[in-house]
């Protein structure tokens, strides 16, 4: 099966769509600057990145009264899906299951933890209905 390339992006447009989900849009200068806040980066980097992404079709452009404004092209849950699925295929062999034992025997967070198990448990009551 084919993958869809926009679902796939690289670390660093994934960076980018996080900020722009949560904004839900912003410039280029606005993007640089929330990037600039945990790690350093030039905003010329930063507009490149953008512009390659517009031409990939992961963001869109609207300008506005000469301000560019970019959203996100794509859902931020078919992104997850399609990453977890690929994370899934590769390392555990496609078994969902082996996925969440491994989280499970990672997790040392209680909070964490207790929402598995409720998770678990409406799983087990909705399959049986």
């Amino acid at each position: 099966m084919k993958k869809d390339k926009k679902l796939m992006p690289t670390d660093a447009e994934l960076e980018i769509l996080q900020i722009l989900w949560a904004k839900k849009g912003a410039s280029v200068r606005e993007v640089y600057e929330e990037i600039s806040k945990i790690k350093k980066c030039a905003y010329t980097s930063t507009l490149k990145i953008m512009q390659n992404m517009t031409a990939k079709g992961l963001v869109k452009r609207v300008v506005t009264d000469n301000l560019h404004t970019y959203t996100a092209a794509v859902e931020e849950s078919k992104v997850r899906n399609s990453n977890v699925k690929e994370l899934i295929d590769k390392f555990f062999k496609g078994s969902y299951a082996q996925l969440a034992l491994h989280a499970l025997g990672q997790s040392k967070k209680e909070e964490e933890l207790d929402e598995l198990i409720e998770l678990v448990q409406r799983l087990k009551k909705t399959s049986k209905k």
